[in-house]
Protein backbone atom coordinates (compact mmCIF):
# COMPACT_ATOMS: atom_id res chain seq x y z
CA UNK A 1 0.00 0.00 0.00
CA UNK A 2 2.28 2.73 -1.24
CA UNK A 3 1.68 6.07 0.44
CA UNK A 4 -0.91 4.64 2.85
CA UNK A 5 -1.28 6.09 6.30
CA UNK A 6 -0.06 3.69 8.96
CA UNK A 7 -0.99 3.82 12.60
CA UNK A 8 1.84 4.60 15.00
CA UNK A 9 3.39 1.45 16.40
CA UNK A 10 6.60 0.01 17.68
CA UNK A 11 8.04 -0.82 14.25
CA UNK A 12 6.59 1.86 11.92
CA UNK A 13 6.77 5.59 11.44
CA UNK A 14 3.65 7.18 9.90
CA UNK A 15 5.25 9.52 7.40
CA UNK A 16 7.59 6.99 5.80
CA UNK A 17 5.75 6.59 2.55
CA UNK A 18 5.57 3.14 1.04
CA UNK A 19 6.32 -0.35 2.26
CA UNK A 20 9.26 -0.49 -0.16
CA UNK A 21 11.01 2.44 1.53
CA UNK A 22 10.53 0.91 4.98
CA UNK A 23 12.23 -2.29 3.79
CA UNK A 24 14.75 -1.14 1.19
CA UNK A 25 16.40 1.55 3.33
CA UNK A 26 17.23 -0.77 6.26
CA UNK A 27 18.27 -3.49 3.78
CA UNK A 28 20.63 -1.07 2.06
CA UNK A 29 22.29 -0.10 5.33
CA UNK A 30 22.54 -3.74 6.43
CA UNK A 31 24.29 -4.51 3.14
CA UNK A 32 26.71 -1.58 3.52
CA UNK A 33 27.61 -2.42 7.12
CA UNK A 34 27.98 -6.10 6.25
CA UNK A 35 30.43 -5.29 3.45
CA UNK A 36 32.28 -2.80 5.66
CA UNK A 37 32.63 -4.92 8.82
CA UNK A 38 31.15 -8.44 8.82
CA UNK A 39 32.40 -9.88 5.52
CA UNK A 40 36.05 -8.75 6.00
CA UNK A 41 36.12 -10.33 9.47
CA UNK A 42 34.59 -13.51 8.05
CA UNK A 43 37.26 -13.56 5.33
CA UNK A 44 39.99 -13.32 7.97
CA UNK A 45 38.48 -16.10 10.07
CA UNK A 46 38.26 -18.38 7.04
CA UNK A 47 41.86 -17.61 5.98
CA UNK A 48 43.15 -18.73 9.40
CA UNK A 49 42.06 -22.31 8.55
CA UNK A 50 43.51 -22.42 5.01
CA UNK A 51 46.99 -22.99 3.63
CA UNK A 52 48.73 -20.90 0.96
CA UNK A 53 46.94 -22.81 -1.80
CA UNK A 54 43.51 -22.22 -0.26
CA UNK A 55 43.07 -25.78 1.07
CA UNK A 56 41.35 -26.34 4.41
CA UNK A 57 43.93 -27.41 7.04
CA UNK A 58 41.89 -27.19 10.23
CA UNK A 59 43.93 -26.06 13.23
CA UNK A 60 47.30 -26.67 11.57
CA UNK A 61 48.09 -22.95 11.36
CA UNK A 62 47.30 -22.49 15.05
CA UNK A 63 49.52 -25.45 15.94
CA UNK A 64 52.33 -24.00 13.84
CA UNK A 65 51.93 -20.68 15.62
CA UNK A 66 52.02 -22.31 19.07
CA UNK A 67 55.23 -24.20 18.21
CA UNK A 68 57.13 -21.06 17.24
CA UNK A 69 58.69 -19.87 20.54
CA UNK A 70 59.02 -16.24 19.51
CA UNK A 71 55.36 -15.94 18.57
CA UNK A 72 54.18 -17.60 21.76
CA UNK A 73 56.29 -15.13 23.75
CA UNK A 74 54.63 -12.27 21.86
CA UNK A 75 51.20 -13.52 22.96
CA UNK A 76 52.36 -13.70 26.57
CA UNK A 77 53.86 -10.20 26.38
CA UNK A 78 50.62 -8.78 24.98
CA UNK A 79 48.55 -10.37 27.73
CA UNK A 80 50.77 -9.37 30.65
CA UNK A 81 51.80 -5.88 29.52
CA UNK A 82 48.19 -5.00 28.67
CA UNK A 83 47.06 -6.19 32.11
CA UNK A 84 49.77 -4.12 33.85
CA UNK A 85 49.00 -1.03 31.79
CA UNK A 86 45.29 -1.45 32.55
CA UNK A 87 45.90 -1.64 36.30
CA UNK A 88 48.07 1.49 36.24
CA UNK A 89 45.65 3.39 34.00
CA UNK A 90 42.62 2.64 36.15
CA UNK A 91 44.64 3.39 39.30
CA UNK A 92 45.35 6.88 37.95
CA UNK A 93 42.07 7.53 36.14
CA UNK A 94 39.69 6.63 38.98
CA UNK A 95 40.90 9.23 41.53
CA UNK A 96 41.26 11.75 38.70
CA UNK A 97 37.67 11.17 37.53
CA UNK A 98 36.47 11.22 41.15
CA UNK A 99 38.20 14.57 41.68
CA UNK A 100 36.56 16.26 38.67
CA UNK A 101 33.06 14.89 39.37
CA UNK A 102 32.69 14.39 43.14
CA UNK A 103 34.66 17.27 44.70
CA UNK A 104 34.64 21.05 44.78
CA UNK A 105 38.33 21.48 44.13
CA UNK A 106 39.23 24.41 41.85
CA UNK A 107 40.14 23.90 38.20
CA UNK A 108 37.99 20.84 37.54
CA UNK A 109 37.13 21.94 34.01
CA UNK A 110 40.75 22.71 33.19
CA UNK A 111 41.91 19.32 34.47
CA UNK A 112 39.25 17.58 32.39
CA UNK A 113 40.41 19.33 29.20
CA UNK A 114 44.05 18.44 29.91
CA UNK A 115 43.13 14.79 30.53
CA UNK A 116 41.34 14.59 27.16
CA UNK A 117 44.16 16.25 25.20
CA UNK A 118 45.82 12.91 24.21
CA UNK A 119 42.64 11.98 22.30
CA UNK A 120 43.64 14.55 19.67
CA UNK A 121 47.08 13.03 19.11
CA UNK A 122 48.16 9.77 17.48
CA UNK A 123 49.27 7.08 19.92
CA UNK A 124 52.84 7.58 18.66
CA UNK A 125 53.10 11.08 20.14
CA UNK A 126 53.48 9.99 23.80
CA UNK A 127 56.10 7.48 22.69
CA UNK A 128 58.18 10.32 21.21
CA UNK A 129 57.79 12.39 24.38
CA UNK A 130 59.00 9.46 26.47
CA UNK A 131 61.96 8.88 24.12
CA UNK A 132 63.12 12.47 24.61
CA UNK A 133 62.62 12.19 28.37
CA UNK A 134 63.71 8.64 29.25
CA UNK A 135 65.38 7.28 26.11
CA UNK A 136 69.07 6.38 25.90
CA UNK A 137 69.85 10.06 25.36
CA UNK A 138 66.88 11.49 27.24
CA UNK A 139 67.05 14.18 29.86
CA UNK A 140 65.66 11.96 32.65
CA UNK A 141 67.05 8.58 31.62
CA UNK A 142 68.48 8.05 35.10
CA UNK A 143 64.96 8.01 36.58
CA UNK A 144 64.36 4.51 35.21
CA UNK A 145 67.01 3.10 37.61
CA UNK A 146 68.97 1.25 34.98
CA UNK A 147 65.96 -0.05 33.04
CA UNK A 148 65.73 0.66 29.32
CA UNK A 149 62.79 2.57 27.95
CA UNK A 150 62.87 0.41 24.82
CA UNK A 151 60.94 -2.64 25.96
CA UNK A 152 58.22 -3.46 28.50
CA UNK A 153 58.81 -0.24 30.48
CA UNK A 154 58.28 2.01 27.48
CA UNK A 155 55.26 0.06 26.21
CA UNK A 156 53.52 0.25 29.59
CA UNK A 157 54.30 3.94 30.23
CA UNK A 158 53.21 5.09 26.77
CA UNK A 159 50.12 2.86 26.87
CA UNK A 160 49.03 4.37 30.19
CA UNK A 161 49.28 7.86 28.69
CA UNK A 162 47.42 6.76 25.54
CA UNK A 163 44.57 4.99 27.35
CA UNK A 164 44.20 7.44 30.25
CA UNK A 165 41.66 9.83 28.62
CA UNK A 166 39.42 6.94 27.56
CA UNK A 167 39.31 5.67 31.15
CA UNK A 168 38.65 9.17 32.51
CA UNK A 169 35.69 9.64 30.14
CA UNK A 170 34.05 6.35 31.15
CA UNK A 171 34.71 6.70 34.87
CA UNK A 172 33.56 10.33 34.92
CA UNK A 173 30.25 9.32 33.36
CA UNK A 174 29.83 6.53 35.92
CA UNK A 175 30.72 8.69 38.92
CA UNK A 176 28.49 11.55 37.77
CA UNK A 177 25.44 9.26 37.71
CA UNK A 178 25.16 8.65 41.47
CA UNK A 179 22.09 9.20 43.66
CA UNK A 180 22.39 11.90 46.33
CA UNK A 181 19.65 10.28 48.44
CA UNK A 182 21.88 7.32 49.24
CA UNK A 183 24.59 9.61 50.60
CA UNK A 184 22.06 11.49 52.70
CA UNK A 185 20.88 8.18 54.15
CA UNK A 186 24.49 7.19 54.87
CA UNK A 187 25.10 10.47 56.71
CA UNK A 188 21.93 9.93 58.70
CA UNK A 189 23.40 6.58 59.77
CA UNK A 190 26.58 8.45 60.83
CA UNK A 191 28.81 6.92 58.19
CA UNK A 192 32.05 8.85 57.79
CA UNK A 193 33.56 9.97 54.46
CA UNK A 194 35.74 6.88 54.05
CA UNK A 195 32.92 4.50 54.92
CA UNK A 196 30.60 6.27 52.47
CA UNK A 197 33.24 5.92 49.77
CA UNK A 198 33.80 2.20 50.42
CA UNK A 199 30.16 1.22 50.89
CA UNK A 200 28.40 3.59 48.48
CA UNK A 201 30.70 5.23 45.90
CA UNK A 202 32.87 2.26 45.04
CA UNK A 203 30.01 -0.28 44.65
CA UNK A 204 27.89 2.17 42.63
CA UNK A 205 30.76 2.78 40.20
CA UNK A 206 31.88 -0.83 39.83
CA UNK A 207 30.22 -1.16 36.43
CA UNK A 208 32.04 1.91 35.14
CA UNK A 209 35.25 0.40 36.51
CA UNK A 210 34.62 -2.87 34.68
CA UNK A 211 33.75 -1.02 31.48
CA UNK A 212 36.80 1.24 31.68
CA UNK A 213 39.13 -1.68 32.41
CA UNK A 214 37.71 -3.64 29.47
CA UNK A 215 38.10 -0.76 27.02
CA UNK A 216 41.61 0.10 28.22
CA UNK A 217 42.75 -3.51 27.98
CA UNK A 218 41.57 -3.79 24.39
CA UNK A 219 43.14 -0.45 23.42
CA UNK A 220 46.53 -1.46 24.80
CA UNK A 221 46.36 -5.07 23.59
CA UNK A 222 45.67 -4.09 19.99
CA UNK A 223 47.72 -0.88 19.67
CA UNK A 224 50.42 -0.95 17.02
CA UNK A 225 51.99 2.50 17.17
CA UNK A 226 53.45 2.47 20.69
CA UNK A 227 55.33 -0.87 20.55
CA UNK A 228 56.64 0.02 17.10
CA UNK A 229 58.42 3.08 18.58
CA UNK A 230 59.45 2.02 22.12
CA UNK A 231 58.97 -1.74 22.01
CA UNK A 232 62.60 -2.46 21.18
CA UNK A 233 63.16 -6.21 21.01
CA UNK A 234 59.98 -6.94 22.99
CA UNK A 235 57.57 -8.61 20.60
CA UNK A 236 53.81 -8.25 21.01
CA UNK A 237 50.99 -9.56 18.85
CA UNK A 238 50.27 -6.15 17.29
CA UNK A 239 53.80 -5.83 15.90
CA UNK A 240 54.12 -9.54 15.07
CA UNK A 241 51.08 -9.47 12.81
CA UNK A 242 52.70 -6.59 10.91
CA UNK A 243 56.00 -8.46 10.58
CA UNK A 244 54.27 -11.63 9.43
CA UNK A 245 52.20 -9.93 6.75
CA UNK A 246 54.52 -7.17 5.55
CA UNK A 247 57.89 -8.78 6.27
CA UNK A 248 57.29 -12.48 5.57
CA UNK A 249 54.12 -12.33 3.44
CA UNK A 250 52.78 -15.12 5.66
CA UNK A 251 49.12 -14.22 5.41
CA UNK A 252 47.92 -17.47 6.98
CA UNK A 253 49.89 -16.87 10.18
CA UNK A 254 48.83 -13.23 10.06
CA UNK A 255 45.22 -14.41 10.04
CA UNK A 256 45.96 -16.64 13.05
CA UNK A 257 47.37 -13.70 14.99
CA UNK A 258 44.34 -11.68 13.91
CA UNK A 259 42.07 -14.28 15.47
CA UNK A 260 44.16 -14.16 18.65
CA UNK A 261 43.84 -10.37 18.72
CA UNK A 262 40.10 -10.63 18.14
CA UNK A 263 39.42 -13.10 20.96
CA UNK A 264 40.37 -10.85 23.94
CA UNK A 265 38.63 -7.89 22.31
CA UNK A 266 35.37 -9.84 21.96
CA UNK A 267 35.69 -11.16 25.52
CA UNK A 268 36.28 -7.66 26.88
CA UNK A 269 33.31 -6.33 24.91
CA UNK A 270 31.06 -9.05 26.34
CA UNK A 271 32.20 -8.19 29.86
CA UNK A 272 31.50 -4.52 29.18
CA UNK A 273 28.08 -5.35 27.70
CA UNK A 274 27.09 -7.42 30.73
CA UNK A 275 28.23 -4.63 33.04
CA UNK A 276 26.15 -2.08 31.16
CA UNK A 277 23.08 -4.30 31.28
CA UNK A 278 23.36 -4.53 35.04
CA UNK A 279 23.95 -0.81 35.30
CA UNK A 280 20.78 0.02 33.41
CA UNK A 281 18.79 -2.18 35.76
CA UNK A 282 19.94 -0.03 38.72
CA UNK A 283 18.89 3.35 37.28
CA UNK A 284 15.88 4.92 39.03
CA UNK A 285 13.65 7.66 37.74
CA UNK A 286 13.63 9.20 41.23
CA UNK A 287 17.38 9.57 41.46
CA UNK A 288 18.67 12.92 42.75
CA UNK A 289 21.81 14.36 41.10
CA UNK A 290 25.00 14.24 43.14
CA UNK A 291 25.85 17.42 45.04
CA UNK A 292 29.53 17.17 46.06
CA UNK A 293 30.21 18.22 49.63
CA UNK A 294 33.02 20.55 50.57
CA UNK A 295 35.90 18.73 52.26
CA UNK A 296 39.00 20.98 52.20
CA UNK A 297 41.50 18.27 53.17
CA UNK A 298 40.31 15.77 50.57
CA UNK A 299 39.92 18.43 47.89
CA UNK A 300 43.45 19.73 48.49
CA UNK A 301 44.95 16.24 48.30
CA UNK A 302 43.10 15.44 45.08
CA UNK A 303 44.03 18.83 43.64
CA UNK A 304 47.69 17.98 44.19
CA UNK A 305 47.20 14.58 42.59
CA UNK A 306 45.44 16.05 39.53
CA UNK A 307 48.15 18.68 39.27
CA UNK A 308 50.82 15.96 39.07
CA UNK A 309 48.87 13.97 36.47
CA UNK A 310 48.18 17.09 34.39
CA UNK A 311 51.86 18.05 34.60
CA UNK A 312 52.81 14.58 33.33
CA UNK A 313 50.37 14.81 30.41
CA UNK A 314 51.51 18.30 29.43
CA UNK A 315 55.15 17.38 30.02
CA UNK A 316 55.05 14.34 27.72
CA UNK A 317 53.19 16.18 24.97
CA UNK A 318 55.35 19.27 25.44
CA UNK A 319 58.53 17.21 25.24
CA UNK A 320 57.39 15.64 21.97
CA UNK A 321 56.66 19.11 20.58
CA UNK A 322 60.01 20.40 21.85
CA UNK A 323 61.83 17.46 20.25
CA UNK A 324 60.16 18.24 16.95
CA UNK A 325 61.62 21.75 17.10
CA UNK A 326 65.17 20.66 17.96
CA UNK A 327 67.50 20.59 15.00
CA UNK A 328 69.31 17.34 15.85
CA UNK A 329 68.72 15.65 19.21
CA UNK A 330 70.75 15.68 21.46
CA UNK A 331 73.80 17.18 19.70
CA UNK A 332 72.28 20.36 18.30
CA UNK A 333 69.51 21.72 20.52
CA UNK A 334 68.95 24.90 18.54
CA UNK A 335 65.24 25.43 18.04
CA UNK A 336 63.57 26.03 14.71
CA UNK A 337 61.18 24.67 12.11
CA UNK A 338 63.81 22.63 10.32
CA UNK A 339 62.00 19.29 10.75
CA UNK A 340 58.69 20.80 9.63
CA UNK A 341 60.30 22.43 6.61
CA UNK A 342 61.83 19.13 5.50
CA UNK A 343 58.42 17.49 5.74
CA UNK A 344 56.70 20.15 3.67
CA UNK A 345 59.51 20.14 1.10
CA UNK A 346 59.22 16.39 0.61
CA UNK A 347 56.55 15.67 -2.01
CA UNK A 348 55.69 12.28 -0.49
CA UNK A 349 55.25 13.66 3.02
CA UNK A 350 53.29 16.67 1.77
CA UNK A 351 51.00 14.32 -0.18
CA UNK A 352 50.48 12.30 3.01
CA UNK A 353 49.12 15.40 4.75
CA UNK A 354 46.69 15.99 1.90
CA UNK A 355 45.66 12.33 1.95
CA UNK A 356 45.00 12.54 5.69
CA UNK A 357 42.78 15.58 5.29
CA UNK A 358 40.93 13.93 2.39
CA UNK A 359 40.55 10.72 4.41
CA UNK A 360 39.27 12.62 7.45
CA UNK A 361 36.82 14.70 5.40
CA UNK A 362 35.54 11.66 3.49
CA UNK A 363 35.20 9.65 6.69
CA UNK A 364 33.33 12.49 8.39
CA UNK A 365 30.94 12.89 5.44
CA UNK A 366 30.21 9.21 4.81
CA UNK A 367 30.25 8.21 8.48
CA UNK A 368 27.92 11.01 9.53
CA UNK A 369 25.45 10.15 6.77
CA UNK A 370 25.42 6.43 7.60
CA UNK A 371 25.25 7.02 11.35
CA UNK A 372 22.35 9.44 10.92
CA UNK A 373 20.41 6.98 8.74
CA UNK A 374 21.08 3.92 10.91
CA UNK A 375 20.30 5.89 14.08
CA UNK A 376 17.05 7.13 12.52
CA UNK A 377 15.99 3.62 11.48
CA UNK A 378 16.79 2.07 14.87
CA UNK A 379 15.38 4.89 17.01
CA UNK A 380 12.15 5.23 14.99
CA UNK A 381 11.98 1.46 14.23
CA UNK A 382 11.52 1.91 10.50
CA UNK A 383 10.81 -1.39 8.81
CA UNK A 384 10.41 -5.00 9.97
CA UNK A 385 11.61 -5.67 13.52
CA UNK A 386 14.10 -8.30 12.35
CA UNK A 387 15.79 -5.81 10.00
CA UNK A 388 15.92 -3.10 12.65
CA UNK A 389 17.41 -5.47 15.24
CA UNK A 390 19.87 -6.80 12.67
CA UNK A 391 20.98 -3.28 11.81
CA UNK A 392 21.49 -2.48 15.50
CA UNK A 393 23.54 -5.64 15.94
CA UNK A 394 25.71 -4.84 12.91
CA UNK A 395 26.32 -1.31 14.19
CA UNK A 396 27.61 -2.74 17.48
CA UNK A 397 30.13 -5.13 15.88
CA UNK A 398 32.97 -2.65 15.12
CA UNK A 399 33.49 -1.74 18.79
CA UNK A 400 34.67 -5.32 19.45
CA UNK A 401 36.97 -5.54 16.41
CA UNK A 402 40.58 -4.25 16.71
CA UNK A 403 41.76 -2.00 13.90
CA UNK A 404 44.59 -4.34 12.90
CA UNK A 405 42.14 -7.23 12.56
CA UNK A 406 39.68 -5.18 10.53
CA UNK A 407 42.41 -3.89 8.23
CA UNK A 408 43.80 -7.37 7.58
CA UNK A 409 40.26 -8.62 6.96
CA UNK A 410 39.93 -5.92 4.29
CA UNK A 411 43.05 -7.28 2.59
CA UNK A 412 41.58 -10.79 2.38
CA UNK A 413 38.08 -9.66 1.39
CA UNK A 414 38.78 -6.91 -1.15
CA UNK A 415 41.84 -8.58 -2.71
CA UNK A 416 39.69 -11.40 -4.02
CA UNK A 417 39.29 -10.82 -7.80
CA UNK A 418 35.85 -12.44 -7.63
CA UNK A 419 34.65 -9.73 -5.26
CA UNK A 420 32.60 -7.06 -7.11
CA UNK A 421 34.17 -4.49 -4.77
CA UNK A 422 37.71 -5.51 -5.74
CA UNK A 423 38.16 -2.23 -7.64
CA UNK A 424 38.28 -0.36 -4.30
CA UNK A 425 41.58 -2.04 -3.42
CA UNK A 426 44.44 0.47 -3.35
CA UNK A 427 42.19 3.54 -3.44
CA UNK A 428 41.51 6.21 -0.86
CA UNK A 429 37.88 5.04 -0.85
CA UNK A 430 38.80 1.77 0.86
CA UNK A 431 40.65 3.70 3.56
CA UNK A 432 37.54 5.81 4.11
CA UNK A 433 35.28 2.76 4.28
CA UNK A 434 37.61 0.96 6.71
CA UNK A 435 37.89 4.01 8.98
CA UNK A 436 34.12 4.53 9.01
CA UNK A 437 33.60 0.88 9.93
CA UNK A 438 36.30 0.98 12.61
CA UNK A 439 34.78 3.93 14.50
CA UNK A 440 31.11 3.43 13.62
CA UNK A 441 29.58 2.20 16.88
CA UNK A 442 29.92 5.35 18.99
CA UNK A 443 28.44 7.76 16.37
CA UNK A 444 25.57 5.34 15.75
CA UNK A 445 24.76 5.26 19.46
CA UNK A 446 25.02 9.06 19.61
CA UNK A 447 22.43 9.39 16.82
CA UNK A 448 20.12 6.80 18.40
CA UNK A 449 20.32 8.47 21.80
CA UNK A 450 19.49 11.89 20.42
CA UNK A 451 16.54 10.65 18.33
CA UNK A 452 15.10 8.67 21.24
CA UNK A 453 14.62 11.99 23.02
CA UNK A 454 12.01 12.95 20.40
CA UNK A 455 8.49 11.96 21.40
CA UNK A 456 6.58 9.98 18.74
CA UNK A 457 3.83 12.59 18.86
CA UNK A 458 6.15 14.63 16.62
CA UNK A 459 5.83 11.90 13.98
CA UNK A 460 2.06 12.12 14.22
CA UNK A 461 2.20 15.90 13.94
CA UNK A 462 4.28 15.58 10.77
CA UNK A 463 1.68 13.22 9.33
CA UNK A 464 -1.15 15.61 10.24
CA UNK A 465 0.66 18.39 8.41
CA UNK A 466 1.08 16.03 5.43
CA UNK A 467 4.84 16.32 5.54
CA UNK A 468 6.61 13.77 3.35
CA UNK A 469 9.80 11.99 4.40
CA UNK A 470 12.13 14.59 2.86
CA UNK A 471 10.21 17.51 4.29
CA UNK A 472 9.90 15.94 7.75
CA UNK A 473 13.57 15.04 7.79
CA UNK A 474 14.62 18.53 6.74
CA UNK A 475 12.25 20.45 9.00
CA UNK A 476 12.13 18.22 12.10
CA UNK A 477 14.87 15.64 12.45
CA UNK A 478 17.76 17.54 10.85
CA UNK A 479 17.41 20.65 13.08
CA UNK A 480 17.12 18.50 16.22
CA UNK A 481 20.06 16.33 15.19
CA UNK A 482 22.24 19.19 13.90
CA UNK A 483 24.41 19.66 17.03
CA UNK A 484 24.83 15.89 17.38
CA UNK A 485 25.70 15.55 13.70
CA UNK A 486 28.45 18.13 14.18
CA UNK A 487 29.78 16.10 17.12
CA UNK A 488 29.62 12.90 15.04
CA UNK A 489 31.45 14.51 12.13
CA UNK A 490 34.12 15.83 14.50
CA UNK A 491 34.50 12.41 16.10
CA UNK A 492 35.02 10.74 12.72
CA UNK A 493 37.39 13.47 11.51
CA UNK A 494 39.71 13.42 14.52
CA UNK A 495 39.87 9.63 14.70
CA UNK A 496 40.59 9.42 10.97
CA UNK A 497 43.48 11.85 11.41
CA UNK A 498 45.07 9.89 14.25
CA UNK A 499 44.37 6.22 13.46
CA UNK A 500 47.21 3.92 12.44
CA UNK A 501 46.32 0.30 13.05
CA UNK A 502 43.23 0.06 10.82
CA UNK A 503 45.10 1.38 7.77
CA UNK A 504 48.56 -0.15 8.14
CA UNK A 505 47.80 -2.96 5.63
CA UNK A 506 45.72 -0.94 3.15
CA UNK A 507 47.69 2.09 2.04
CA UNK A 508 49.71 2.43 -1.16
CA UNK A 509 52.41 4.90 -2.16
CA UNK A 510 49.67 7.17 -3.52
CA UNK A 511 47.26 6.81 -0.59
CA UNK A 512 49.71 6.89 2.34
CA UNK A 513 48.38 9.11 5.13
CA UNK A 514 50.21 11.18 7.74
CA UNK A 515 49.87 8.72 10.63
CA UNK A 516 51.37 5.96 8.49
CA UNK A 517 54.13 8.33 7.34
CA UNK A 518 55.10 8.76 10.99
CA UNK A 519 55.66 5.00 11.25
CA UNK A 520 57.80 5.08 8.09
CA UNK A 521 59.89 7.93 9.46
CA UNK A 522 60.50 6.00 12.68
CA UNK A 523 61.59 2.98 10.66
CA UNK A 524 64.03 5.27 8.87
CA UNK A 525 65.38 6.58 12.23
CA UNK A 526 64.15 10.10 11.42
CA UNK A 527 62.73 10.64 14.91
CA UNK A 528 62.76 14.44 14.79
CA UNK A 529 60.71 14.54 11.61
CA UNK A 530 58.42 11.80 12.94
CA UNK A 531 57.78 13.89 16.07
CA UNK A 532 57.12 16.91 13.87
CA UNK A 533 54.62 14.96 11.78
CA UNK A 534 52.84 13.65 14.91
CA UNK A 535 52.72 17.18 16.31
CA UNK A 536 51.30 18.45 13.02
CA UNK A 537 48.58 15.79 13.16
CA UNK A 538 47.71 16.87 16.70
CA UNK A 539 47.60 20.54 15.65
CA UNK A 540 45.22 19.74 12.78
CA UNK A 541 43.05 17.67 15.13
CA UNK A 542 42.92 20.51 17.67
CA UNK A 543 41.93 22.89 14.88
CA UNK A 544 39.16 20.52 13.80
CA UNK A 545 37.95 20.22 17.40
CA UNK A 546 37.84 24.00 17.78
CA UNK A 547 35.84 24.30 14.54
CA UNK A 548 33.48 21.61 15.80
CA UNK A 549 32.93 23.41 19.12
CA UNK A 550 32.39 26.77 17.40
CA UNK A 551 29.97 25.33 14.83
CA UNK A 552 28.00 23.50 17.49
CA UNK A 553 27.74 26.66 19.58
CA UNK A 554 26.59 28.66 16.55
CA UNK A 555 23.87 26.12 15.77
CA UNK A 556 22.62 26.14 19.36
CA UNK A 557 22.54 29.95 19.39
CA UNK A 558 20.56 29.99 16.13
CA UNK A 559 18.00 27.47 17.42
CA UNK A 560 15.98 29.73 19.70
CA UNK A 561 13.40 27.01 20.31
CA UNK A 562 15.95 25.18 22.47
CA UNK A 563 15.99 28.06 24.98
CA UNK A 564 13.26 28.52 27.54
CA UNK A 565 11.89 32.06 27.43
CA UNK A 566 10.76 34.00 30.44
Amino acid sequence: MSGATVAAGPTRVPFISGRGTRILLPLLLVAVLSAAAILPIAALLVRAFLDRDGRFVGLANFVRYATEPGLAVAAWNSLTLSALATLLTIGLAYPFAYAITRTRMPGRGMFRLIALLPLLAPSLLPAFGLVYLFGNQGWLRGWLMGESLYGPVGIVLASVFYAFPHAVLILSAGLAAGDQRIYEAARALRAGPWRRFVTVTLPSSRYALISAASIVYVLVFTDFGIPSVVGGSTNVLATDIYKLVIGRFDFEMGAVVGVLLLAPAVAAYLVDWLARRSQRAMISGRSVPIAPERMPGRDLALFGFCLLVAAAVIGIIGMAVYGSLVRFWPYNLNLGLHNYARLLEDDDEFRAIGNSLALAAGTAALGTLLAMLSGWIVARRIGPAALVQGLQGLAMVPVAVPGLVLGLGYVFFFNDPANPLHALQGTLAILVLCTVAHFYTVPHLMAVGELLRLDREIDMAAQALRAGPASAGRRIFLPVLAPTLVDIAGYFFVNAMTTVSALIFLFTAQTRVAAIAVINLVEGSRIGQAAAFATLIMALSIGAALIQISLRAAILRAQRWRRREG
